[in-house]
């Protein structure tokens, strides 16, 4: 009850109340505060996550090369473009910086695309291998596996000039990438990378060059330079000094040294005293390195010997520079429509070199498809090469043993493949053959682990194209068919025998799909528009049917309409 005092000022009375009022009173006053203690945990807490998950974005986003605006950098824009001049034939010296600068030991995982803020190429230049030899049959492997050489013209030397000339026109005229620094050094050097990383980082600026600027040869065997200072270098070069100019850096430094007070002057970090060069003697330089201080030596040139590459990494404690991350799924039963599909294929040409002229072009043509639809994709040729007592196709089986653990399903095209339909990815082919398979999509899940074609009259399923999940049971199934020694040199089918012969006994895991010639695996002769793969697989040289394909897939990219392709038992005539 309330009451009113004389100057009308409200007064609480003393007067006894109801216990069941003020009971009731008290209960919703309790509820109230529960209620509302209740509203401010949960508003707290959803505060709290959102802004985590926002900092676990950003910093994820960071590491992807994107900014803290929600710029994506992605694509277009990196801070340090390291650039490794190398001749065609430098395979050991490749693989070891791929392994010590970028953590690149294999291309099992491959770097589908430079998703950090560091772009790596090699730049091939100089004499090209002569066709039809072992080293380029190495080559082009190379090529195919790892995607990282570029070639320049013949003609065009190691030069600071060429290079720079070089990603501006190529990278950033053509490709539209962009960068902050640019690192470059001959295979025959050696760089800390991480270190010049982060001292060209703490320069604040673009406008800087780092080197020696010595007036020798050796200048030009490890350098940096930012973008800025890049574009002054190339007007410089285009309007003052020789073309033909050996060391444009150290023409340019010694420019800046007679103009001290011009404005855009570049800040040079002059390192002749660091740059480290070697003898052509092993042993005595790896006891003169033994003794001096790693922080002392940023960059090494003239190492020719691969050990002394491997010590200077060593003694070094040299960091390795991630350029890719791999989105990895820890979930054992992927969402379906999410697994992890690598696309493989061979990279091994045979000693007869029949298929040199189309193997590389094929493997593009896979790789484009795989980028289109972010698939992993995987050329082998390691297992191949290592065949031995067994026809050397067999390398297939030991190339798939060693990736599926790695993805959720593997899909295998052999290198006469040709994809006509980009259209599709393979998780939804995979899908599709889900939901058509008779049993239903529960089903799918539980058993199918092989899916393979069997054309009509072929007498068994065709192992130039099929799926395979990452199971127990596909590991076994791998097992049995390399046990399976009947088939090794028995022609014509070899390792395609064994893996129907052995996928007869398990009729629940193999989805065989007879008789079929459209889904994935169609020989030219029963081609249709729209068909997704065509595989030439003709009694000889498959090479010029090869090239056929690929000249009919791009009239396809180009939206022209092909109606049949060529299957005849000569090759098809050029245009």
């Amino acid at each position: 009850m309330t009451v009113f005092d004389n100057n009308n000022k409200y007064i609480q009375a003393m007067l006894p109340q109801n216990n069941n009022t003020l009971s009731n009173r008290r209960r919703r006053h309790l509820r109230n505060r529960k209620i509302g203690t209740f509203l401010f945990v949960a508003v707290f807490l959803s505060l709290l996550y959102y802004n985590l998950k926002l900092r676990a974005e950003i910093a994820i986003d960071n590491a992807h090369g994107v900014s803290s605006t929600g710029q994506d950098t992605l694509s277009n824009h990196y801070t340090y473009l390291v650039v490794i001049a190398s001749t065609a034939t430098a395979f050991t010296r490749r693989n070891l910086i791929r392994q010590t600068y970028f953590g690149l030991n294999d291309n099992i995982e491959p770097c589908m695309q430079y998703n950090t803020d560091t772009y790596y190429k090699f730049w091939v230049y100089g004499n090209s291998i002569p066709r039809n030899t072992a080293d380029r049959r190495l080559y082009e492997a190379e090529k195919m596996e790892w995607n990282d050489l570029v070639e320049v013209s013949d003609g065009v030397h190691f030069e600071q000039s060429n290079i720079l000339e070089w990603t501006d026109k190529v990278l950033v005229g053509e490709q539209s990438i962009t960068y902050d620094y640019l690192i470059v050094q001959d295979v025959d050097s050696f760089i800390q990378i991480s270190n010049l990383k982060k001292e060209l980082s703490e320069t604040k600026s673009t406008n800087v060059v780092w080197g020696s600027f010595a007036a020798q040869e050796a200048d030009k065997y490890a350098f940096a330079i930012g973008s800025t200072a890049t574009q002054q270098a190339l007007k410089l070069w285009h309007t003052t000094y020789d073309r033909e100019g050996q060391n444009l850096l150290t023409d340019i430094y010694l420019h800046y040294q007679h103009e001290a007070n011009d404005p855009k002057a570049p800040l040079f970090l002059r390192k002749d005293g660091t740059l480290r060069q070697f003898v052509n003697a092993a042993g005595s330089n790896t006891i003169e390195l033994n003794q001096e201080n790693a922080a002392t030596v940023m960059a090494a040139i003239h190492v020719h010997q691969d050990d002394l590459f491997i010590h200077l990494a060593q003694w070094s404690m040299l960091q390795s520079t991630t350029v890719c991350l791999n989105n990895k799924s820890n979930k054992v039963y992927p969402p379906r429509g999410q697994e992890r599909i690598a696309l493989m294929t061979s990279s091994y040409i045979y000693p007869d070199n029949c298929m040199e002229p189309s193997a590389t072009l094929s493997s593009m043509n896979k790789r484009k498809y795989a980028e289109k639809h972010h698939h992993a994709f995987v050329p082998r040729s390691i297992e191949f090469a290592q065949q031995k007592g067994r026809k050397t196709v067999w390398g297939k089986v030991d190339a798939v043993q060693n990736v599926l653990p790695h993805y959720d399903w593997i899909f295998w095209t052999d290198m006469d493949c040709v994809i006509m339909n980009t259209e599709r990815s393979l998780n939804e082919l995979l899908d599709k053959l889900r939901h058509d398979y008779s049993e239903g999509p529960d089903a799918f899940d539980k058993n199918v682990n092989f899916i393979a074609s069997r054309p009509p009259r072929d007498p068994m399923l065709n192992a130039g194209v099929f799926f395979l999940r990452n199971s127990e049971w596909s590991m076994q199934f791998l097992n049995e068919v390399q046990a399976f020694t009947a088939w090794y040199n028995k022609r014509p089918a070899y390792e395609q025998g064994a893996m129907a012969d052995v996928a007869k006994n398990y009729p629940s895991n193999v989805y065989l799909l007879y008789p079929d010639v459209h889904t994935f695996n169609t020989f030219p002769q029963f081609y249709n528009p729209g068909d997704f793969i065509v595989h030439y697989a003709p009694d000889g040289c498959p090479n010029p049917y090869v090239l056929d394909g690929l000249d009919a897939a791009a009239k396809i990219e180009q939206g022209q309409v092909v109606e049949t392709l060529y299957h005849g038992r000569s090759p098809p005539k050029s245009n």
